[in-house]
């Protein structure tokens, strides 16, 4: 829901009917989602990040990265979502494991 949300929030800007029916959309998304429940167990809680990179999948010729941050013994194994990152890297990238690397940067942060 993050990524769909920051999309629209660049949308914005340069409203069009389009970008009302995504906004509609996403409402109705969010309005049928059950609650989300997390839950946390005991273990010996190392800090993992899963982190990733889109090439060129906003308009403007713009990548976007996310990431994933949780504790976990096994790091397949989620215990508990602590963080979620999701946004449009500012500078253009110039291939896919540049904005693979770009997003790995704004999770490292």
């Amino acid at each position: 829901m993050l990524t769909a949300l920051s999309s629209l929030a660049s949308e914005q800007a340069n409203p069009t009917e389009r970008t009302m029916g995504k906004v509609k959309q996403f409402l109705d998304c969010a309005a049928s989602q059950e609650d989300t429940v997390i839950k946390y167990r005991a273990s010996d809680m190392v800090l993992a990040i899963h982190s990733d990179g889109s090439y060129l999948s906003e308009p403007k010729p713009r990548s976007r990265a996310g990431g994933h941050y949780f504790c976990s013994e096994d790091v397949p194994d989620p215990n508990g979502e602590l963080h979620t990152e999701a946004g449009i890297i500012k500078a253009v990238m110039s291939s896919a494991a540049e904005a693979k690397l770009g997003g790995l940067f704004i999770n490292a942060k």
